[in-house]
């Protein structure tokens, strides 16, 4: 596995395929397997890459405090590291939050964004956000990384058919740290930039899930508040979509890639 030193540490992550640069950002106790059925495909067309974010996977916390601003930072050293001026950029829940904040802090740097299962502002409004963010954080602090994996895993991948699927998941999660993971939480909860989409003026895909801890109106409202946005809904979709239903994932993602839009 590949290394990118960018100060404090080292960033691993997997690379596959050449042409032009396609980066995947995983989400909050994830790490680059969480793309296990897109690295590939991809790697058909693209010069994809997936790295684990500071604190997860086999990348160390270092001395810096994870979280979204953080993740932005450490983004834009390994693509200078590794020799990337500008990319497609994919985004899956707490790595939708990074994609969404690095594209307006590094627009030149973003030719086509993809956010999925996530939304543009973590801070908590209705009873179910609060639920969503205080059991993660009463089942980690207290009962640890095992437990809150074990339960996540149900939760994203119900049924007999998806037991390959929990088994991943959990065995991902339990390598987790406390430290890494509250910490990242916590600054998740406090980012918001739903009054900023308006500046991100490249070709943005919205897409989201029926089944997913974000309601239909909040992702339709993000989609239609960015200047050249586009939304793709999965009806029966949980918040695992890249890995629940590859099958129909990846072809709109590769869809959304060639497709002609207006300048």
């Amino acid at each position: 596995m590949p290394t990118a030193s960018i100060g404090d540490i080292d960033v691993h992550y997997v690379e596959a395929g050449s042409g032009t640069p396609l980066v995947l950002v995983h989400g909050l106790g994830g790490s680059w397997a969480d793309w296990d059925y897109q690295i590939a495909p991809f790697g058909e067309h693209y010069r994809v890459l997936a790295p684990d974010l500071r604190g997860f996977g086999d990348t160390p916390i270092g001395t810096q405090g994870p979280g979204v601003m953080q993740f932005v930072e450490d983004l834009r050293r390994f693509l200078d590291a590794i020799g990337v001026e500008s990319c497609l950029l994919v985004g899956h829940s707490m790595g939708g939050a990074v994609c969404l904040q690095f594209a307006l802090q590094y627009p030149q740097r973003v030719q086509r964004l993809v956010i999925t299962n996530s939304v543009p502002g973590f801070r908590p409004r209705t009873p179910r956000q609060h639920f969503e963010i205080g059991y993660r954080l009463l089942v980690m602090g207290l009962l640890g990384p095992a437990r809150l994996s074990r339960i996540s895993a149900h939760r994203m991948f119900p049924g007999p058919e998806n037991e390959g699927l929990r088994a991943k998941v959990i065995a991902r999660g339990a390598r987790n740290t406390r430290r890494a993971y509250l910490g990242s939480l916590g600054r998740l909860v406090q980012w918001s930039v739903i009054d900023r989409l308006p500046e991100l003026k490249m070709p943005v895909l919205v897409v989201g899930a029926g089944r997913d801890y974000f309601g239909h109106e909040d992702v339709v409202k993000f989609a239609h508040a960015l200047p050249r946005g586009y939304l793709h809904w999965f009806p029966e979709g949980r918040h695992g979509l890249p890995s629940e239903a590859p099958e129909a994932f990846n072809p709109v993602l590769l869809k959304f890639f060639r497709r002609k839009v207006k300048a």
